[in-house]
């Protein structure tokens, strides 16, 4: 391939090339628009078996990767189409790979602890990627980037689709890293499965110090994946136990079917080898063998995996037969595929009429029953180029969304008339955001004093929570400052835009911070106020539980999709007014907190970039922290739940949604809406 250093792709400037591997090249670049900060790119240029099928695959498997939000994955910032080249793009880091660690460790392994700690990260990881439909293809230590001793981040997704049966199998021995390839992923069936396959390598390599199977070519090595027994490892390392292994053994079983099940589960018997209380391995004694003419054999492991793997495709046929059968009656209600190849000029000529609830697709934006909005597409073969936007500054890349906000069912369309509220005496149950909690409370007596009949609980016990009692039956309506994953079959009703603001203790006296060293702060790099020009006081971090839904938004809008890293005070409860007291007796403290929360507490609020939160802010597209604001049903909603959302989008209540740090998404402008849809994703 020839050398790109030097050439502009999309709107990145290549700088040097730091790898090649199969079908992809990888660069450091830099964007040309605002920003500075470098990125790794990603070039694809397949050569087999089909450049023209690898694009159309390209756009829905990376379409998923970048919607990925998990600990231990680095973001995808972008991707897209540039030059005739598909490309993924992730922040550059200085942060040592995996396979650094392992070149400079003179015995060549790392010490069992350590390698229980990484690997049930990397598993955690992995979980979380098959179980959003996402095989990574690529596992191995350059793929792993070293945090500090205590945390990874997995990257270098393969964005290759996982196997479907019936599909026709072609070689691809040239893709990827062979060493850690399993045997089926060589003829292109690659599943879960051959992830777990690839860990089983990564965990041979850094118990035993060298790969369990190496060759002067590719196929060499592929063949003794498929064909050559798995060496023994206490042969190189005696001192490691019998239990480790023999995990390390089932996750290189040759068949998928013989491996773990799930990462969860490889993560687990990993944990459960090194416990001094774990499950003893009896050695068996070499039997002399008998021949016989009987058709009885005797009992062997090998035997015994097979009757496991039996069990396990029984088990599983019965959990697909279950599913069918759970499926909805009309199967077109179901969410449809985020990406189609349209006519020459990529998009849809036709509209969704009023009242209409069905699915229209064009290539920049998915138009769903549930009221989604799915991020513009990467064009097929002979379509013009289309790509994601460069990220720009100090602000989060986010796709680009072409059309409006779709109306749903029970909601009143964004921009039109409400249909004034009628009581409808009743109960109505709700849990959800602590951060709308406020607001909610408002519309409930306001509704109340319209409709006396009406009883209503409302509880703020997180988002994610208040999804699981919704698909439980347990609830009415759950409000959500997530977007619910599609597959729980929800009814999307997005409501406002909420603010969120970052505050201080008094005794700080900063008003302003970029972004860029509010990312410092949290990665644990600047440590003093008297850094960014406060006083001579140590900086401490108010920090809120990593899966609540405000850390996720903190995440994506102001930290880039970076990860928190840094000691400070942890809030184990979803309270937004907890973390605004420990601000405020907390000296040197930072937090974050809705809007609202913070003028209630009178806490000083920090400019973000030099802009303070405000409605203007949000509607000028200056001011990035804030969220979407949904409410979910199960279908249509009850009655009760229909004339609650259309009296919380009537006049009288936009006309208090100030208040409380919310604006109505009828006065957000589109472009400025798209930015923070669909937004990180609650599962």
């Amino acid at each position: 391939m020839a050398e790109l250093a030097g050439v502009m792709v999309g709107n990145y400037f290549l700088l040097e090339c730091l790898g090649r591997e199969g079908m992809v090249e990888t660069y450091r670049a830099r964007p040309t628009t605002r920003g500075g900060y470098d990125v790794v790119l990603r070039l694809f240029r397949p050569q087999f078996p089909d450049p023209a099928e690898f694009h159309e695959h390209f756009a829905s498997e990376v379409e998923k990767v970048w919607r990925c939000h998990h600990t231990h994955i680095q973001p995808l910032l972008e991707f897209g189409a540039g030059d005739g080249l598909l490309y993924t793009a992730t922040l550059f880091s200085e942060e040592e790979m995996l396979a650094q660690r392992l070149e400079r460790q003179q015995d060549g392994f790392l010490p069992i602890a350590l390698v229980v700690r990484l690997v049930t990260q990397l598993c955690a990881a992995l979980q979380y990627a098959h179980k959003h439909d996402i095989v990574h293809g690529n596992i191995q230590p350059s793929s792993i980037l070293l945090r500090d001793e205590d945390n990874i981040l997995l990257t270098n997704f393969g964005i290759k689709h996982a196997y479907q049966e019936g599909e026709p199998v072609v070689a691809q021995v040239e893709e990827g890293n062979h060493a850690y390839t399993a045997p089926e992923q060589v003829v292109g069936m690659l599943s879960a499965a051959s992830d777990i396959y690839a860990v089983g390598v990564l965990l041979f390599r850094m118990l035993g110090g060298r790969l369990p199977y190496d060759g002067e070519s590719a196929g060499e090595v592929a063949l003794k994946h498929a064909n050559e027994p798995i060496p023994s490892l206490r042969e190189l390392r005696p001192e490691l136990p019998e239990a480790l292994e023999l995990v390390v053994r089932v996750a290189l079983a040759k068949t998928p079917a013989a491996r773990f099940p799930s990462a969860d589960a490889l993560a687990e018997a990993l944990l459960a080898a090194v416990s001094p209380e774990g499950p003893k391995i009896v050695a068996v004694p070499q039997q002399r063998r008998v021949n016989v003419t009987s058709r009885r054999t005797s009992f062997t492991w090998t035997r015994a995996l097979s009757l496991l793997t039996l069990g396990l495709l029984l088990f599983g046929l019965g959990g697909t037969l279950f599913f069918i059968s759970s499926l909805p009656q009309h199967i077109e209600d179901l969410l449809t595929l985020p990406f189609q190849r349209g006519n020459q000029s990529g998009l849809s000529q036709s509209s969704p009429s009023p009242g209409s609830t069905t699915s229209t697709k064009t290539l920049g934006t998915v138009i769903s029953t549930n009221g989604g909005l799915a991020p513009t597409g990467i064009p097929g073969p002979g379509l013009p180029g289309h790509r994601y936007p460069t990220p720009t500054g100090d602000q989060t890349p986010t796709p680009v969304v072409n059309g409006t906000v779709p109306p749903n069912p029970t909601a009143t369309p964004i921009g039109a008339t409400p249909i004034p509220a009628t009581c409808t005496p009743g109960s109505l149950v709700m849990d959800g955001s602590a951060n709308l909690l406020p607001l909610l409370q408002q519309v409930d007596s306001d509704y109340q004093a319209q409709c006396p009949g009406i009883s209503i609980s409302l509880r703020g016990d997180g988002s994610r929570p208040g999804l699981k009692l919704l698909q439980q039956g347990q609830i009415d309506v759950a409000d959500s400052d997530l977007t619910a994953n599609p597959a729980l079959n929800l009814t999307d009703h997005p409501m406002v835009a909420l603010l969120y603001a970052v505050i201080v203790n008094s005794d700080v006296q900063i008003g302003d911070l970029s972004s860029t060293e509010l990312q410092a702060i949290y990665q644990g790099q600047i440590t003093n106020w008297d850094q960014v020009g406060g006083p001579n006081e140590a900086i401490t971090v108010i920090l809120r539980p990593p899966n609540v839904a405000v850390a996720e938004i903190f995440r994506a809008f102001v930290l880039q999709g970076v990860s928190e890293h840094v000691a400070g005070i942890r809030i184990n409860k979803d309270d937004p007014g907890l973390v605004a007291q420990v601000v405020a007796q907390t000296p040197g403290a930072i937090g974050y907190v809705p809007l609202t929360v913070a003028a209630q507490d009178s806490l000083p609020v920090i400019a973000i970039d030099g802009v303070f939160p405000s409605t203007q802010a949000l509607i000028q597209g200056t001011y990035s922290f804030w969220s979407v604001e949904h409410l979910y049903t199960e279908g249509n909603g009850t009655a009760q739940a229909q004339a609650y959302m259309q009296l919380f989008s009537s006049p009288q209540e936009q006309n208090v949604m100030s208040q409380f740090g919310a604006v109505p998404l009828s006065s957000v402008p589109q472009d400025i809406l798209a930015s923070h849809l669909p937004g990180p994703e609650a599962n």
